[in-house]
């Protein structure tokens, strides 16, 4: 069954760990796949699948790096940011235009909410991997 145009997905990834990346950009996509509206929100380790220096170190045995799932959602149309409180704790944490993969977004923690909860009231999923 194809799902509505209305639906959405929020995942916040706040880890690097590979068998949390890998899965929640899998969800992405397949959301995306689906015609779901999706949104990937990565924070505190998650920050590393999007850093240019680190997103292609991260990977499982037999599987590209976790950079080509990420290059591959925003193609797609998936909405991917770096999310912290403020852009200030952001950039304390070295991320900014230049140090995230191209297409990545920077995001306050504000933003997220104001968008998310809009979508879990409309009937969205918010997951948190």
């Amino acid at each position: 069954m194809h799902m509505s145009q209305q639906q959405e997905v929020h995942i916040v990834l706040v880890s690097n760990d590979p068998q949390r990346a890998y899965p929640a950009l899998t969800l992405i996509l397949a959301s995306i796949a689906l015609g779901v509206k999706a949104y990937l929100y990565c924070t505190m380790g998650g920050l590393d699948v999007v850093r240019k220096e680190t997103a292609s170190k991260i990977s499982m045995p037999g599987m590209p790096p976790i950079e080509k799932y990420v290059k591959d959602a925003i193609e797609s149309g998936a909405y991917v940011c770096a999310c912290a409180p403020s852009r200030d704790f952001l950039e304390k944490m070295g991320i900014n235009e230049q140090s995230v993969l191209p297409g990545v977004k920077l995001e306050e923690a504000i933003t997220f909410l104001n968008r998310a909860l809009i979508a879990a009231r409309n009937g969205g999923i918010i997951l948190f991997i």
